[in-house]
C-alpha cells in the first residue's frame, strides 16, 4: 500500500514532485505546494524558499488556483525569512492569479497575510488597510469563519496604531464567531490577545478571567502549546501587580514546556523575560546567566541552520552519484555526446548550487551576529569579541577599557512615544555611539536600551573621554529626548564575565546617584 499524505515527508513530495511528467502542470503544482507546505510543517523556512521560490519560476506566467495558492504560501514564508520585498512580490503574482480567475475568496486569504507582513515590518496603518480588503471581502461571500481571524489580526493592527484599548472591541467580535461556531482551537489566542491589551491599559482584573478562560478551553483541547503561552501572559499579569516572584514562576513553567519541546525560538524569548524579571529584582547576577544562556542557545540556532545547509549539500552529492550512474551508461555507448552534455549542464548546476549554499551561510552568519534594528553587533557576538580582546591584551599587555550604558526612563518614553518612537531612539542613538568612536573600537546592543562599547589599546582616562563625547553628541541632537547613564572601567585581568558584571554594577551606580551620570 502506497503512503497517505499524512505520512508523507517532505522528500516524499519533492521526489515524486520531480518525478512528475512536465506536461501534467496540475499535477506537478499540486504536489509542489504539499512539499511547501511540508517543509513549513517541518521548520525548513528557508529551504523552502529557496527550494519553492526556484521550481515558481518554471510556472511564471501560468494561470491556475494551485499556482496562486503557492504564491500565498511564499508570503508567509519569505516574510518569515525576512525577505519582506520578495514576500510582496509574490502577493502581487497571486493577486494577478485570482483576479484572473475572479477567485474572491482566495484573494481575501492573500489580502490578510499582505497585512500579517506590514504587521511584521511595523507599518501598522498599511497592515489596517490590506485586512479591511479581506474583511469587505469576507463579508460579501458571507464567509464568519475567515471574518473571525481577519477581525482578529484587525484588533492588533488597530491597538498598535492607537495603543489606547481600541482594537479590543474587534477581538472581541472575533471571540463572539469563534464562540459561536465551536472554533475552540482557535478561541485561546484571541482570549490572550484581549487579555494583552486589557494588561497594558489597567484592566488586570479582565485580563487574568480572560486567561482563566484561555487556561480553561486550553485544557479541553489538550492544547499544552497554549497553555504555555498562557503562562507568559499571565507573567504579564503577576509583574503588572509587583509579584516578580509568581511572575518568574509562570516564565519558568513556560520555559520548561518549550525546553522539552526544543522550541528554541520561544526558548530565547521565555529567556529574555525571565533575565528581565531578574533585573527588576535587582538580581544582576541572575540576569547575566540567563544572558550567557541566550547567548549559548543563539549559538546552538545557527549551528543548527548550518547542518540544514549541510543536508542540502547531501542532496547535491545524490545528485553527482547520479551523475556517475551516467558515465556508466556513457561507457556502454548509450548516446556518448548527449550524456556529456547532460552532465555538463549538472555541473553547472551543482556548482551555482553551491554558490547559492555558500551566500546562504554568509547571510546566515550575519543575521546571527547583528541586531535587525541597530545594525549593532549583538550580545551574542559581544561575548565572543570581549574574550578576543582581552586574550590579545593579555598577549601584547595593552590596555582596554569599556563603556555599559544605559537610557533612562526608557518604559516610561516608549508608554508615552509610542514603540515605533521607541525603537527611532535606539537607532539614533546607535548612529551617535559608531559616529563618536574610533575604527578599532566596538559597540554592541546588549539588550532592550542597554549598549556596551569595548574599547582596544584605551586607558581609563580616555574612555572616559569617549562616554563625554557621546553624551554631549546626545545632548545636542534636539530631536533626542533622552539621556542616558553609564559604567566606564577598564580591564583589571579578569574574565568576561567578571568585566561585564563590574561595569554593570558602574551603570547602576549611575541610575542610584540620579541618572544621566557616568561612573567610572
Amino acid at each position: 500500500m502506497g503512503q497517505t499524505d499524512h505520512e508523507k515527508s517532505y522528500t516524499d513530495y519533492y521526489e515524486e514532485y520531480l518525478s512528475k511528467n512536465e506536461l501534467c502542470v496540475e499535477e506537478r503544482l499540486s504536489l509542489l505546494r504539499k512539499f511547501q507546505q511540508a517543509l513549513l510543517n517541518s521548520g525548513e523556512t528557508l529551504v523552502a524558499f529557496e527550494t519553492v521560490g526556484r521550481e515558481l519560476e518554471k510556472f511564471r506566467g501560468l494561470t491556475s488556483r494551485e499556482l496562486g495558492l503557492t504564491y500565498n504560501g511564499m508570503i508567509r514564508i519569505s516574510c518569515q525569512s525576512g525577505e519582506f520585498s520578495k514576500a510582496l512580490e509574490y502577493a502581487s503574482d497571486a493577486i494577478a492569479v485570482f483576479n484572473e480567475l475572479e477567485d474572491e475568496k482566495s484573494l481575501s486569504m492573500v489580502y490578510n497575510n499582505i497585512a500579517g507582513v506590514y504587521l511584521k515590518m511595523g507599518d501598522y496603518e498599511k497592515s489596517l488597510e490590506y485586512t479591511e480588503k479581506a474583511i469587505s471581502l469576507a463579508e460579501r461571500d458571507n464567509d464568519e469563519l475567515s471574518l473571525a481571524k481577519y477581525l482578529n489580526n484587525k484588533g492588533i493592527a488597530i491597538e498598535n496604531i492607537k495603543e489606547d484599548g481600541t482594537g479590543a472591541q474587534f477581538i472581541r467580535k472575533s471571540i463572539e464567531i469563534k464562540e459561536k461556531n465551536s472554533l475552540k482551537r482557535a478561541l485561546p489566542n484571541s482570549y490572550m490577545n484581549l487579555a494583552d491589551i486589557f494588561l497594558y491599559t489597567g484592566r488586570e482584573d479582565e485580563a487574568i478571567d480572560l486567561l482563566k478562560k484561555a487556561r480553561e478551553v486550553a485544557n479541553e483541547n489538550c492544547d499544552d502549546y497554549s497553555l504555555a503561552d498562557i503562562c507568559r501572559y499571565e507573567a504579564e499579569y503577576y509583574k503588572a501587580a509587583g509579584d516578580l516572584d509568581s511572575a518568574l514562576a509562570s516564565l519558568e513553567n513556560s520555559l520548561e514546556y518549550h525546553r522539552s519541546k526544543g522550541n528554541k525560538s520561544e526558548i530565547l524569548q521565555r529567556l529574555k523575560a525571565i533575565s528581565e524579571i531578574h533585573e527588576a529584582k535587582g538580581d544582576v547576577q541572575g540576569a547575566l546567566e540567563e544572558y550567557r544562556e541566550m547567548a549559548k542557545l543563539n549559538s546552538e540556532i545557527f549551528r543548527e541552520e548550518e547542518a540544514r545547509v549541510i543536508a542540502k549539500l547531501g542532496a547535491t552529492f545524490a545528485a553527482m552519484q547520479k551523475l556517475r550512474e551516467i558515465e556508466d551508461m556513457a561507457a556502454r555507448n548509450i548516446e556518448l555526446s548527449e550524456i556529456n552534455k547532460l552532465i555538463d549542464r549538472k555541473n553547472e548546476e551543482l556548482m551555482k548550487m553551491q554558490s547559492e549554499l555558500k551566500s546562504t551561510n554568509e547571510l546566515l552568519k550575519q543575521r546571527a551576529e547583528t541586531d535587525p534594528l541597530t545594525g549593532l553587533m549583538n550580545q551574542k557576538k559581544m561575548f565572543e569579541v570581549v574574550e578576543y580582546e582581552i586574550n590579545r591584551a593579555k598577549r601584547y599587555g595593552n590596555a582596554l577599557s569599556i563603556i555599559m550604558l544605559d537610557i533612562d526612563n526608557f518604559k516610561e518614553l516608549n508608554d508615552g512615544l509610542g514603540h515605533l518612537k521607541g525603537d527611532e531612539i535606539l537607532e539614533i542613538l546607535s548612529f551617535l555611539i559608531v559616529s563618536d568612536i574610533r575604527k578599532i573600537d566596538y559597540a554592541f546592543r546588549y539588550g532592550g536600551e542597554e549598549f556596551v562599547i569595548l574599547l582596544p589599546s584605551t586607558v581609563l582616562e580616555d574612555a572616559m573621554s569617549t562616554a563625554k563625547r557621546i553624551r554631549n553628541s546626545v545632548e545636542e541632537m534636539a530631536d533626542l529626548p533622552i539621556t542616558f547613564s553609564a559604567g566606564v572601567t577598564e580591564w583589571q585581568a579578569e574574565s568576561v564575565q567578571e568585566l561585564l558584571l563590574r561595569v554593570d554594577k558602574l551603570m547602576y551606580l549611575a541610575k542610584n546617584k540620579g541618572k544621566n551620570r557616568i561612573e567610572s
